[in-house]
């Protein structure tokens, strides 16, 4: 994919058609991602002791067994050190389960009534996320969701979601108008994006995938929302004083600060530090797009990346690392590094190709990207990627919710 140095920044403009950055889908097999590492260790479990009845009881069993083995900690095997045995059964119109869970030395068990099949699969992520902390004593993705962007042409685009195994999806916008950039609220629940809704580009916030509220609509480019990890502020691109900058808003009273001033340059993709104090940005200033890293107290910045062409689309876990868009050899990969340490703890995740827009999970293990029209889940400790929806659509821009 061919861009501009200012390009990248304005990719909300491919969408509205005033850029030519249009990507085909491909009509080939998708991609193939090959392991980079050894993969992780995994526990062996077997459901074999799980009699699921009914087509509740089954559905719960297959959501169970994929979201296991997507948490990449387990194995469903016939046999296993860890043994799930009980029943779950239809009940009415949702399902009735009484499990028990045991491994070397401990067991835990489960019970619990789900009316409706959105519950039924509730039910099961919550018993894989609870497999996930006691045994593996990690964090679980399975009750987490995935907002992302399908694009149906360069004018019509709008916002869906999705639980972390690809199912469930729901389209949430139906404006058929230009939207991008997508990003989750910390309370899991609310999702900023930049929209052509009124005819020029304007940030809203969506509460609770209902009500939708225009958070900055000032004269030229909003764009580039991401909130605070205690909620109270927002990093946000403006460019109402003319040059498309970096600033930050206060959401109880609107009240603005500016943290660059670039005549020369432009920004994009804010992403707040785990402690909130700094922001990892890209910008053009060198010219060509890289990472950079503000002080929000001092509005100091300062530049963190140096190799590849373009670096772009930064996300920050709360574990430490950043994970970005890099392009080395013209193509397009996925890395990760420490950013107190800088690039030479960076880690290529990805082979060269057409990755974009990762985002992490709220494992600090996993991350969600786009490529090629469509949406794949990389493991940063090895295990092999996993194409998240097989259904046709332009899908992109992707976003992990923290919980």
């Amino acid at each position: 994919m061919q861009r501009t140095v200012l390009g990248f920044f304005l990719v909300f403009c491919v969408l509205a058609g005033t850029c030519l950055d249009v990507r085909a889908q491909s009509a080939g097999a998708p991609p193939l991602i090959s392991v980079v590492k050894k993969g992780a260790e995994k526990n062996t479990v077997s459901l074999a002791g799980l009699k699921a009845s009914g087509v509740n009881g089954q559905l719960f069993l297959r959501t169970l067994t994929r979201n296991l083995e997507l948490s990449g900690w387990f194995k469903v095997a016939p046999s296993g050190a860890v043994q799930v045995q009980g029943a779950v059964a239809d009940a009415g119109a949702g399902v009735q389960s009484n499990c028990r869970v045991t491994w070397p030395g401990k067991a835990f068990n489960w019970g619990k009534v789900s009316m409706g099949q959105a519950e039924v699969r509730r039910q099961a992520q919550q018993l894989a996320d609870e497999m996930v902390r006691l045994i593996a004593g990690e964090t679980g993705i399975a009750q987490s969701r995935i907002v992302f962007v399908n694009r149906r042409g360069k004018n019509n685009a709008d916002l869906y979601v999705c639980d972390a195994d690809g199912q469930g999806i729901m389209q949430i916008t139906h404006d058929k108008v230009a939207a991008v950039g997508p990003r989750w609220a910390p309370n899991g629940s609310d999702i900023y994006y930049t929209s052509f809704l009124n005819g020029y580009p304007a940030i809203f916030r969506m509460v609770a995938g209902t009500e939708r509220k225009a958070l900055a609509a000032f004269k030229g480019l909003n764009t580039g929302a991401a909130v605070s990890p205690d909620g109270s502020r927002v990093a946000l691109i403006l460019s109402y004083e003319g040059n498309p900058e970096l600033y930050v808003m206060t959401l109880a009273n609107g009240q603005l600060a500016r943290l660059t001033r670039t005549p020369h340059g432009s920004e994009a993709s804010p992403c707040w530090s785990p402690d909130g104090r700094s922001i990892v940005y890209v910008s053009d200033i060198a010219r060509s797009p890289q990472l950079y890293l503000v002080d929000v107290a001092t509005k100091q910045s300062r530049r963190l990346t140096y190799k590849g062409s373009e670096n772009v689309n930064p996300d920050w876990h709360k574990k430490g690392l950043i994970v970005y868009t890099t392009r080395r050899g013209g193509q397009y990969q996925i890395a990760t590094f420490e950013p107190r340490t800088g690039e030479g703890s960076c880690e290529l995740i990805t082979p060269p190709g057409d990755y974009e827009h990762p985002s992490w999970a709220p494992n600090g293990r996993h991350v969600i990207c786009s490529s090629r029209s469509t949406l794949y889940i990389l493991d940063t400790l090895g295990d092999p990627a996993v194409r998240l929806i097989n259904i046709p659509g332009n899908w992109m821009s992707p976003d992990w919710s923290d919980r």
